[in-house]
């Protein structure tokens, strides 16, 4: 019996996409235990044509291919989930490499802590020359999906998976529904982590559950970070638009006294010489408030 689907979302993404599948293929789980499902959101380049010369190749994989013309992440993330076979479903990205034991960890943690409805792990970016940008800190880590919390298995508490690395028990998305398809482009992983919180969901952070994930260089650009950190704000202000009001004004406080500390906490970078990380950490916190203060639908 297939045990769990592993999705991934692609959009244009040729270059990346048979990387992600060959690490899949190349799992030390049985064959027989999941199910590799593509999702293609409208791409243009080759996609298609190298997944299903790669379905054609691996006739052992249970293997399935969807095209979902809805444009959007967060409508390919619902297809996904409608599509699959099993009880358990996970996501990587178009760009990311799973390592060999990801699925066997999966399936194990699943099957050992019963109580959580969903698991994250780590995600290790693959930069350009294997050098980390010397403006980047962990304050900002997240704006390349970076997740490293340390060695110890346990609950996440204030933080969530991301979605190159997050998996869930697929009856949880009857109770709360699915990916807020509103969010096309960013944070429909942190909505469906805050309506887990909501329903009083609990999700385990499992260290040796790892992907890789390929960071291009426009990535990293001053104009591409610029652009996503007032997206962040953005999507953060449009999900807010489905509470109640009183949250969005709380969010501009919290946003407004996140701003307010990056001041403090930049300190020991200037004092170390490292002004390149104080800079961008002031810069990403300033630009994410705007974006969420100067929101319009």
């Amino acid at each position: 019996m297939v045990k769990i689907s592993i999705i991934i979302c692609s959009y244009n993404r040729d270059f990346y996409i048979l990387d992600a599948l060959e690490s899949l293929k190349k799992q030390n789980e049985s064959k027989e235990n999941f199910e590799i499902i593509v999702v293609n959101n409208n791409s243009t380049d080759k996609t298609e044509e190298k997944c299903k010369k790669f379905e054609r190749e691996n006739p052992d994989l249970n293997f399935v291919y969807k095209v979902e013309r809805k444009q959007g992440l967060s409508f390919a993330r619902n297809t996904g989930i409608e599509i699959s076979n099993t009880p358990l479903v996970a996501f990587i990205d178009d760009d990311a490499i799973a390592e060999e034991d990801y699925v066997t960890n999966l399936i194990k943690n699943f099957a050992e802590y019963p109580k959580y409805e969903a698991i994250g792990g780590k995600v290790i970016p693959i930069y350009p020359e294997n050098k980390e940008p010397e403006w980047m800190s962990n304050y900002i880590q997240r704006l390349v999906s970076k997740v490293d919390d340390g060695e110890i298995k346990g609950e996440f508490k204030n933080k969530y998976p991301v979605g190159c690395n997050m998996a869930f028990r697929k009856e949880v998305f009857n109770e709360i529904g699915g990916f807020n398809t509103d969010l096309t482009l960013r944070s429909d992983d942190k909505y469906i982590f805050y309506k887990f919180k909501k329903a009083k969901k609990k999700t385990l952070y499992v260290p040796e559950l790892i992907v890789h994930h390929n960071i291009e260089d426009f990535r990293l650009t001053p104009k591409f970070i610029n652009k996503l950190s007032r997206l962040n704000g953005h999507s953060e202000a449009m999900r807010l638009r489905s509470e109640p009001f009183f949250k969005s004004i709380v969010k501009f406080f919290e946003n407004t006294f996140k701003f307010g500390v990056t001041i403090p906490l930049s300190l020991p970078f200037i004092f170390r010489g490292q002004y390149s990380k104080a800079y961008y950490l002031i810069k990403v916190m300033f630009l994410t408030w705007i974006g969420f203060l100067y929101y319009k639908d």
